[in-house]
């Protein structure tokens, strides 16, 4: 049984001239952290689908949780959030909802 069974839905900003291209988010590929504001622990996620980001504009976007061994429990649902990748702010977030995955067999 693994703790990292929920997906993070969320809303995404990216800022301008912080990235050169806005990240992908539908390809599995973009995993960069997330930083609850007022705490200073990187959340590490992956990004698993979302709509086209485009800077400065808020877009829905689900996340996975990745790393079994971090406390993910500070994101719940209304947790504002800073978007880490290679240590720069790149963007923020809000946590809209948390999907909890049931195991099979579970009703």
């Amino acid at each position: 049984m693994s703790d990292l069974d929920f997906t993070i839905c969320c809303t995404v900003t990216f800022f301008t001239k912080k990235r050169r291209t806005p990240p992908n988010l539908n390809n599995g590929k973009y995993c960069p952290h997330l930083v609850v504001k007022g705490s200073d622990q990187q959340l590490g996620i992956n990004f698993i689908d979302g709509e086209d980001a485009i800077f400065d504009k808020p877009i829905r976007a689900n996340a996975l949780p990745v790393n079994e061994d971090i406390d993910y429990s500070a994101l719940q649902v209304g947790t504002e959030f800073l978007i880490m990748d290679s240590g720069n702010i790149v963007g923020e977030g809000l946590v809209k909802e948390i999907f909890q995955h049931k195991p099979h067999g579970e009703k």
